[in-house]
């Protein structure tokens, strides 16, 4: 081998093979440590050599090469008590400032285009604001449906299906203030118009918010907009808290608003991808 050649891990002896031109810059050896800190992902207690060579799909002394390498950069590290492993600090760090970038604003939006494009409704994002489920973010179609929310608009808690799912999710403490006032018959200035919903008691809004907690789906027909159906679903954040909503919505008649359609399924899918980008495992 020529001296100015990139060693790879592949190239160590041992190995048993060689590699391409194209590995020769260290492309594989790069993959293959993904593979081994990916190994040390989503565990409880350290894990001993033999699992994350297991979870590496590798023999252990070539884990072993690797993780020895993370310990001393910190990327890893090993408990002394039982000689297991476990990411280190600073794989902590490289996290931290990659969950600090993250904003569901921007996470969120690349899809609203696509599931507008592939069920061919009007698609909504909403976050939690100061007045409640807020609409940040709209991808309307071209047909005849005029949507009468816009980027800024409140929408209630009980009667939008945005604000079911942020009802479901978020702290009672939070979201306590403005479900008692929409129980007695009033909104916040800011809030979209709806119908009174002071003939639900209590029991009834736990009732409908565990509904959404069991489907991670909420749905509503023409409750805030008479002929305007819409279905909404969650998008979690690392910690698993409710950090945006995204909803389809189209006319009576045209969208199927079954949470068990196929409207539904794809909106699930969709939103757990983002939920998943925005490290929500």
């Amino acid at each position: 081998m020529n001296p100015s050649t990139p060693t790879t891990d592949e190239d160590l002896p041992g190995n048993g093979a060689a590699v391409s031109d194209e590995d020769a810059g260290g492309v594989q050896a790069v993959d293959t440590a993904v593979r081994v800190l990916s190994a040390l992902i989503d565990t409880g207690a350290p894990l001993m050599l033999k699992t994350v060579a297991e979870r590496a799909e590798m023999q252990p002394p070539k884990a072993h090469r690797y993780l020895v390498s993370f310990c001393r950069s910190g990327l890893a590290e090993r408990d002394a008590a039982s000689g297991g492993y476990r990411l280190g600090p600073l794989a902590v760090r490289i996290g931290l400032t990659a969950l600090r970038r993250l904003s569901v604003v921007q996470v969120a939006s690349p899809t609203l285009g696509d599931l507008r494009d592939e069920l061919g409704f009007t698609v909504g994002l909403a976050v939690w604001g100061a007045a409640g489920p807020t609409f940040v973010r709209f991808e309307e179609t071209n047909d005849a449906l005029i949507i009468s929310g816009r980027p800024g608009s409140v929408m209630p808690i009980l009667t939008s299906s945005t604000g079911r799912v942020f009802g479901a999710y978020l702290p009672p403490s939070v979201t306590a203030p403005l479900i008692e006032r929409e129980m007695a018959g009033s909104q916040h200035p800011g809030a979209t118009p709806t119908r009174i919903a002071s003939r639900m008691s209590k029991p009834d809004v736990e009732a409908l918010f565990e509904e959404v907690r069991r489907h991670k789906l909420a749905r509503v027909q023409g409750d805030v907009n008479p002929g305007l159906h819409g279905i909404s679903a969650p998008i979690f954040d690392h910690a698993g808290a409710v950090v945006g909503v995204i909803t389809v919505m189209g006319s009576a008649g045209l969208i199927d608003t079954r949470l068990d359609g196929p409207v539904a399924s794809t909106l699930a899918a969709r939103a757990e991808e983002v939920s998943r980008r925005m490290g929500w495992a």
